[in-house]
């Protein structure tokens, strides 16, 4: 079967970009007769070129980007073994899986395994009357429950006062100060004044990212939890290497990346090299042209029958007419969707 291969190209300044790749996957369904690219049980690879794109487009960006922001943070943020965020990934999100789904088993079984109420020294000190444990432990999950009825959709830091009040877990060390504030504390860290310094300068520490992130909807922490798992359609060149996918769509865009090492705008003919690039060029030494074309071409060799390629640029007209030049693409493989509808 011979594979089928589209450049999509839109402004730099599209307003709505997840919408944008959207109509991109229902055009790739409709050229390949494949549904697999739209839908429930759509099965497409988005490879981005760098974790802020994937977060955007998957709805944890708030979680996200205050802990990337600290240094030390970062590899287990991106690994998923940050210990704060492993307390809700590991612990309150399998437990509010299985109590959402009605298995009673499983709550019962991360309870035992996880609550100081049914510990074995807890238990062995209560000997007198250890259902009081069990009863106690079964009403503190109701408590934690509680806050996801009418369709409610608890913060994070919601979640762990909850805990903490009820002693239901023990809290990570690195939300301690967090989970046991009292209700004025609570509040003034959420005021505007709380995020600045003396000076007015907004902080930047570790205790301002667990902040900012502490106040994200639990959504988040699915969908981030998707995305560490590797169970999310999204990734990066970095964690597909070797990996070959059905269907893939690249999506590039340097505004949104907003790293400096690649850039996709002088790859495709949107910007001409800079002065440094030619210099660079002509002494041997590696551009950041050069690294680009090396991920470009990681990226579309992943793809083993349908590759879409998703361009945001401000020159759309000249990527089109560089790229067909260069015979990179067939008339027929180069789409501006903003003018051919």
């Amino acid at each position: 079967m011979e594979g089928v291969v589209r450049l999509f190209i839109f402004p730099a300044n599209t307003a709505d970009k997840i919408k944008a790749e959207n109509d991109v996957a229902q055009k790739m369904a409709d050229i390949t007769n494949d549904m697999k690219w739209i839908g429930a049980d759509s099965d497409v690879k988005i490879l981005t070129l760098e974790h802020h794109m994937a977060a955007n487009r998957m709805g944890f960006i708030e979680l996200f980007e205050p802990l990337y922001r600290i240094d030390r943070f970062r590899t287990g943020l991106l690994d998923g073994t940050l210990p704060g965020l492993r307390f809700f990934t590991q612990l309150v999100l399998p437990l509010v899986n299985a109590q959402q789904s009605g298995d009673k088993f499983g709550v019962a079984r991360i309870v035992r395994q996880s609550s100081p109420y049914l510990s074995k020294d807890s238990l062995k000190s209560n000997k007198g009357d250890q259902i009081k444990n069990i009863r106690d432990a079964r009403d503190h999950v109701n408590r934690l429950m509680s806050l996801w009825e009418n369709g409610n959709c608890p913060r994070l830091i919601d979640i762990l006062r909850n805990i903490a009040q009820t002693r239901l877990f023990a809290i990570p060390e690195s939300l301690i100060s967090f989970a046991n504030r009292t209700n004025e504390e609570q509040e003034f860290a959420e005021s505007p004044e709380a995020n600045q310094s003396e000076d007015g300068a907004d902080k930047d520490d570790d205790l301002n990212a667990w902040d900012k992130a502490l106040k994200t909807p639990f959504a988040q922490i699915k969908a981030y939890n998707e995305y560490v798992s590797n169970r999310a359609k999204f990734g990066t060149h970095q964690g597909v290497k070797g990996l070959e996918f059905p269907r893939v769509m690249v999506v590039m865009d340097d505004s949104e990346a907003r790293g400096f090492m690649f850039n996709y705008e002088k790859l495709i003919g949107a910007k001409a090299p800079t002065q440094t690039d030619l210099e660079n060029e002509q002494e041997g030494k590696e551009t950041s042209l050069d690294r680009t074309r090396r991920l470009f071409y990681v990226t579309c060799s992943r793809a083993k029958n349908s590759l879409a390629i998703v361009a945001y640029t401000e020159n759309p007209d000249d990527v089109k007419k560089f790229v067909l030049s260069k015979d990179w693409f067939k008339e027929d493989e180069v789409i501006l969707p903003f003018k051919d509808g």
